[in-house]
């Protein structure tokens, strides 16, 4: 799981600097946490070999899990219906980092 902790160490290291914020636009937000997502599913998946994508996802939907918790920590209003779609992109996104880690792996 070191992606998910390498993508929770740069969020967090974002927030200490003030790219993320309550008064910063939703949709850079919003990328930076995708963007944490392949990262994590990049990160967990590129020294694992039996499933990379599986593996990708896993971590995906690990970091939404916290995301998530966050989120309803701080109030935010958000119905079930809106967290399944969020965990269907974490999943789908953490996918994707570890296919992208499975072809870097294997080469072009």
């Amino acid at each position: 799981m070191a992606g998910l902790g390498g993508g929770l160490i740069v969020f967090l290291l974002l927030a200490l600097v003030g790219v993320i914020g309550p008064d910063v636009n939703s949709i850079a937000l919003i990328f930076l946490q995708f963007l944490s997502l392949v990262v994590a599913g990049f990160k967990d998946s590129r020294f694992t070999s039996p499933n990379p994508i599986l593996n990708g996802g896993m971590a995906g939907l690990a970091l939404f899990l916290v995301i998530a918790a966050i989120s309803i920590a701080a109030s935010a209003r958000l119905n079930p219906f809106e967290l399944t779609f969020l965990g269907l992109v974490a999943a789908v996104l953490g996918s994707s980092g570890g296919a992208l880690a499975d072809w870097r792996r294997k080469g072009p």
